[in-house]
This record gives C-alpha cells, sequence and structure tokens, in this order.
C-alpha cells in the first residue's frame, strides 16, 4: 500500500503545482486595463478608449460620464451610454454600462499593492539583488512612479512588466510593493504618488553644445531626505563631456507637487530646495 500512496501523493503534488503556477502567472504579467470603451446611442458610437485611459488616476477611474469628459457629442439630441471593457489583475473581462450624467468610479487593480515602505512579505527585500540589477531595477522603479504622476498609462505598464521580471528572477513574491525593492534612497512614495516634499530628478544633462551626457540617475542618488546639494563639476558629475569647454547642468525635477527645471553653471552649487 504504501507505493501506491506515494504515487498518488506526487502525482497530487505535480496537479497542485501546475494549477498554482497556472493561476499565479498572471500575477507577473498582467494588471488592471481598460480594454476599449465607446460612448454614443443607436448607431452613432464613438471609440473613447484613449480618452478613458487618459483619466485613469492612480489605478482608478473616477469621471462623470457626459460630452465634455467624453470629447464630444456622437449622437446630438439622444440619451447616451458609455460602454466600458476592462480586465482585471487575473485576465478577466467584463463588460460595464454607464447612462450619460452617471459616474465611473472603477478600481482597475494594480497587480502590485500600495507602495509602503518597511518589511514586505518575507522580510525586508532591499539588498537581495546583486549591484547591477538593483540598479537597473531602481531605474523602472523611479520612471515608474514619474510615469504614474505624469498618468502615463503605457509606460505604467511597460515599466511594471520590467520591475516583475526581476521579481521573477529572485523569486520576490508578487505581494512584496516595489518600494521594499528600491533602494531606500530613492523617495518613497506617499499620497499623490511621491508626497509634498518628496525631490524627484526627470532628467539632467551635463556637458555644453551637442557634447552632453546624462547625469539624471548619478544626481537622483545624490538626493538625501528630500533634498540635493552637489558642486558641478567633471568630479562629481563623473567625467567631461566637453573638453576644455564651458559646460552647463540642466535639471528637471518634482518638488512640492510641481515640476520645475534649473541651471547651473560648472563650478557653482546646485541646491534644491
Amino acid at each position: 500500500m504504501k507505493p501506491q500512496v506515494d504515487r498518488f501523493t506526487l502525482r497530487f503534488g505535480t496537479i497542485a503545482l501546475l494549477f498554482l503556477t497556472a493561476f499565479c502567472v498572471p500575477l507577473f504579467a498582467q494588471s488592471g486595463d481598460v480594454v476599449g470603451a465607446d460612448y454614443g446611442a443607436g448607431r452613432s458610437y464613438a471609440d473613447v478608449t484613449n480618452r478613458v485611459r487618459s483619466l485613469v488616476r492612480n489605478g482608478s477611474l473616477n469621471f462623470r460620464v457626459d460630452n465634455d469628459t467624453l470629447g464630444g457629442d456622437p449622437a446630438p439630441g439622444q440619451p447616451k451610454t458609455l460602454r466600458l471593457r476592462v480586465r482585471d489583475a487575473f485576465g478577466r473581462t467584463q463588460t460595464q454600462t454607464y447612462r450619460e450624467g452617471q459616474t465611473v468610479n472603477v478600481q482597475l487593480g494594480w497587480s502590485n499593492p500600495p507602495n509602503r515602505p518597511g518589511p514586505g512579505p518575507g522580510g525586508n527585500w532591499y539588498g537581495r539583488l546583486n549591484s547591477s540589477d538593483q540598479q537597473r531595477f531602481d531605474s523602472y522603479y523611479s520612471r515608474w512612479l514619474d510615469y504614474q504622476r505624469q498618468s502615463n498609462y503605457g509606460e505604467i505598464r511597460s515599466m511594471e512588466k520590467r520591475m516583475y521580471d526581476v521579481y521573477k528572477h529572485y523569486g520576490i513574491p508578487a505581494s512584496v510593493p516595489f518600494a521594499q525593492v528600491a533602494s531606500p534612497r530613492l523617495g518613497q512614495p506617499g499620497p499623490g504618488w511621491g508626497g509634498w516634499n518628496d525631490l524627484r530628478i526627470i532628467s539632467a544633462r551635463y556637458g555644453s553644445g551637442g557634447r552632453v551626457a546624462d547625469v539624471t540617475a548619478r544626481l537622483q542618488g545624490a538626493v538625501n531626505n528630500g533634498a540635493i546639494r552637489v558642486k558641478v563639476n567633471n568630479d562629481s558629475m563623473g567625467g567631461d563631456p566637453a573638453p576644455s569647454q564651458r559646460k552647463q547642468l540642466h535639471v528637471q525635477y518634482f518638488y512640492q507637487g510641481r515640476q520645475r527645471n534649473v541651471t547651473v553653471h560648472e563650478g557653482n552649487y546646485l541646491q534644491i530646495p
């Protein structure tokens, strides 16, 4: 009897593993999405998919169904309907309808949970990646935060997929927030994705004329407690992209809810705030 029990256990374990694999993979591969949307009445409907996608804020849709919000009146003089098709984090698609004048309130269900700092499932995940993978993940995470602020729907998805590729390589559960894998030096997001005093370097270029170097990651790495102060020279910028020329540092950054720009000449200090 014992060999039969062992074979049954082995078969059951194999089936269970395949079952779990089939249902866990989508957690890495997909998150909520607006599949399609059209607005109108009778035979007069307009495709408003991109319009609705532009209304996504922090993984949610919350807007009034009317001509102004959806970009025009496809069926003048008729009561209109919005047909909204959404896909959840498990790949299931459903269609919802809303009458003109109603409010859409839909949580798309990002596959990644809220980004709370501190130990997550299995402990603190920061420090388990090798240095090159950590740098790569930090770059994805930094851009992900910026695209969230800009509501750049396609790029948000692209960064999520890349971060989950790193998750899979290191066996990190999908339930672990991105903030618990990213370097602590990267400002953790608070209300409104980033908090009021969180300094984010969006773009930084150092050089002269057509000879410039991208120093965005270098400057973001120098941010400490929501502030940065660094002397602009070849040493601090990691090299000389334009030898024998007077150089400048052009920085685009996000701070206290606003996007700003600053230019600093070589030899002077970049200081924010």
